[in-house]
């Protein structure tokens, strides 16, 4: 029954029922359909908005027109027929997965910015042995059975993220319409390229599921041996040519020090890395399953960089159960692990155990970088997922694409192979709201976290930048460890109201004797309320 005991992420499959019979609450006879957009726009970009129309090969419709409803007005916004086929993305599984973009230009948004509330409305005709019936239907944001239908909030920014000119923002962990399962689908890489571009980031890596790239591309319960998805896959975005830089990569299930599964991406990579074991296929669990190392050993000698993907998360009941899932431990830390991805989605539970395993890391001698993602399958507004599977659908708001993200320092990187570098660097920070850094106050554009040792340590100082949308901000915390003594915190800043920019010196007198690292967190608070938070890599220093 493991088919049916999976959590899944959006976007969710409703349509797949045990031996195609079993009860299903969520099952309906028409499409999955649903309305994407992102959580806030860039300076000056336009509002894409995604219409998908996933298994439209089984349940075909006839599209009648979009209404888009925009608050701070309202702003009224239609779309016929014509306007939506000429917005249609072309792409492999065109016949199956339906996808949309619709624009609304930038010139008719508030010009003040701020928050909107956006709806999207479709009315649709079923097809019926090629010909579309008569009665009308209507959808609101989604069709999907037990959702909320809630309003998309968006905040249109007159402004970049914070720090913008000192790095790149990216994703390093999200899936695409490769990635698909019993519960789950993605979407096109040109939404993720749209969405991401228009939010602000620069990067992604789409790291779809080894288990589901080793799939038939026509049907995703059979194994195929020809790897047929995975080519296709490997070519769609090598071949990619758009906004957003697309990072080839893969989330490779292996097998811990317990022998259970757990999952480890792998960036910038040529060759499938199989690992096929928690896929819920039956029979299809493929050749030997790959333990941590040995995965490593493959990452690296195709010139890629791994991490440990969201390894903070705790596995479900039923996952361990059915799926022999497990979590990554302190024994799974070995001294070829690449990197640690410590913020998954959010900056709640999982992010205080990823971020621990990392300091466990560096408090080794492992120079490695800290790093930030969604592992979203879509979400770029808010998460929908089958939350007891086949009964209900679990939302979130907090949880989209570009909410915990990676910052590389330097000068804005274009491609993958810079992008990769500077991950291996260990020149990053994570954060859903500030810019952070360690500089020397002689060059404060200039950031000193990486994997080399800074000698001269008599200018340094950690610096924090916020914006009016992610609020002021609240406090800075530096923190150092030398030798064996373990980590301590030698500044704790609180900083006076409406503060966006701040430098706090790092005393020389403070800093131990001997070779030693230094982190910086900073914490703010959101108009909204919501607590945001930035944590760098390391810096060393003599």
């Amino acid at each position: 029954m493991t088919e049916l005991l999976l959590p899944a992420a959006l976007y969710a499959e409703t349509h797949f029922r045990f031996f195609g019979w079993s009860p299903s609450a969520l099952f309906r006879r028409e499409p999955e359909i649903v309305f994407d957009l992102p959580r806030r726009i860039t300076r000056e970009a336009d509002l894409p908005i995604v219409l998908m129309v996933n298994d439209a090969h089984l349940y075909p419709i006839c599209i009648e027109s979009v209404q888009v409803t925009i608050s701070l007005g309202p702003l009224l916004f239609e779309f016929d027929q014509s306007a939506i086929q000429k917005s249609e993305i072309d792409h492999l599984q065109r016949k199956q997965l339906q996808a949309y973009i619709l624009t609304v230009p930038r010139s008719e948004l508030p010009p003040s910015g701020g928050e909107v509330f956006v709806n999207a409305c479709l009315r649709y005709r079923r097809i019926k042995n090629g010909t579309p019936q008569n009665k009308i239907y209507t959808v609101l944001n989604d069709n999907l059975i037990t959702s909320t239908k809630f309003a998309f909030r968006c905040f249109i920014a007159n402004d970049d993220y914070p720090g913008s000119d000192f790095c790149t923002f990216g994703d390093v962990h999200c899936h695409s319409i490769f990635s698909r399962s019993h519960v789950e689908w993605g979407p096109p890489l040109e939404v993720i390229d749209r969405m991401a571009a228009a939010s602000g980031l620069s990067f992604v890596a789409v790291t779809d599921h080894s288990y589901d790239l080793a799939c038939d591309p026509d049907n995703y319960l059979r194994q195929d041996k020809n790897l047929r998805l995975w080519k296709l896959y490997k070519s769609c975005i090598d071949n990619y040519k758009g906004t957003t830089v697309l990072m080839p990569g893969e989330e490779i299930s292996v097998l811990n020090s317990r022998k259970k599964a757990v999952h480890l991406c792998g960036l910038g990579l040529s060759e499938y890395i199989p690992g096929t074991l928690d896929g819920a296929r039956r029979n299809i669990r493929g050749d030997r399953q790959l333990t941590i190392d040995e995965a490593i050993d493959e990452i690296e000698r195709q010139g890629g960089v791994s991490f440990a993907a969201h390894p903070g998360v705790k596995a479900g009941f039923m996952q361990r159960i059915f799926l022999r899932r497990g979590m990554w431990g302190a024994d799974d830390l070995c001294g070829k692990l690449g990197g640690i991805q410590a913020a998954n989605g959010d900056f709640y539970e999982s992010w205080k155990r990823g971020k621990n395993l990392w300091i466990s890391m560096i408090q080794k001698g492992r120079r490695i970088p800290i790093l930030g993602g969604s592992d979203a399958h879509g979400d770029f507004n808010r998460y929908r997922a089958i939350g007891i599977p086949f009964l209900q659908i679990h939302e979130a708001a907090d949880r989209y694409m570009g909410f915990a993200r990676t910052g590389i320092y330097g000068e804005k990187m274009s491609d993958a192979a810079g992008i990769i570098s500077k991950i291996r660097d260990a020149a990053t920070f994570v954060t859903n709201g500030p810019f952070v850094s360690i500089c020397d106050s002689r060059r404060p554009e200039i950031s000193l976290i990486g994997s080399k040792t800074i000698a001269d340590k008599t200018n340094l100082c950690a610096r924090a930048i916020s914006t009016k949308e992610f609020g002021a901000l609240g406090a800075i915390g530096v923190f150092m460890m030398t030798g064996t003594a373990g980590e301590k915190l030698i500044i704790n800043e609180k900083l006076p109201p409406d503060t966006y920019d701040a430098t706090i010196p790092i005393p020389t007198d403070a800093l131990s004797e001997g070779n030693s690292y230094l982190r910086v967190e900073a914490y703010g608070r959101t108009p909204r309320d919501l607590v945001t938070t930035a944590a760098t890599s390391a810096c060393f220093v003599e």
